[in-house]
């Protein structure tokens, strides 16, 4: 059997993969060096050794799933390490006096949110990288220098987004209260059973 004949095929395919991921890779750069006005993300002060925790919501695990361009769910934002999809645990914690929520990554760079550049929270189906349908998603709408971002997460844990939300509510103002996405249905009652439509723990 020859098999020489099957190797013109074979190296045009390769060809055309190759291509592709040198187009996905360099529309990523692209991206990223339109949005190098960004600021540097937060970071904690005098390298982590002012960082407390609280007991309550403490920390939950789950994926990190993207950054967005506020109320853009598909205008994803990869400056600043902040594109890369990854397991994550966000905390609430205090920072030398100042309250943050700490959201540190595997394989990717941590940040924190100062609770004073918070602007909401809230629930949404989906974003770039991720679409679920319901209220599946825990999205932190925030300031970062003079651009407003949506940041979201797929916790593993149900009751973890509840709480979250439930800190949100006393944490902020009342008209940046935790809401669902309005384009989405509304949030489940937390007092009743989840509904989600698939289990909650998975890999980034």
């Amino acid at each position: 059997m020859d098999l020489t004949r099957y190797l013109p095929p074979v190296l045009a395919l390769v060809v055309v993969l190759a291509l592709c991921v040198l187009l996905a890779w360099w529309g990523w750069r692209r991206r990223a060096a339109r949005q190098g006005d960004l600021p540097e993300l937060p970071q904690p002060v005098a390298g982590g050794k002012a960082l407390s925790w609280g007991s309550e919501p403490g920390s939950a695990e789950g994926v990190y799933v993207a950054t967005t361009l506020a109320g853009r769910p598909l205008e994803r934002v990869t400056a600043r390490g902040l594109g890369p999809r990854s397991r994550a645990s966000v905390s609430d914690a205090d920072d030398g006096g100042r309250p943050v929520l700490h959201v540190e990554r595997q394989g990717a760079a941590s940040f924190l949110v100062p609770w004073a550049d918070v602007r909401s929270v809230h629930t949404a189906s989906g974003m770039v990288g991720k679409w679920i349908g319901g209220d599946g998603l825990l999205v932190v709408r925030w300031q970062l220098g003079s651009t407003e971002l949506d940041t979201g997460f797929r916790l593993d844990e149900r009751a973890d987004q509840d709480r979250f939300l439930a800190l949100a509510a006393r944490r902020l103002p009342a008209d940046q209260r935790p809401s669902a996405d309005p384009s989405g249905p509304p949030p489940s009652d937390p007092a009743l059973p989840s509904t989600d439509p698939q289990p909650r723990k998975e890999l980034p």
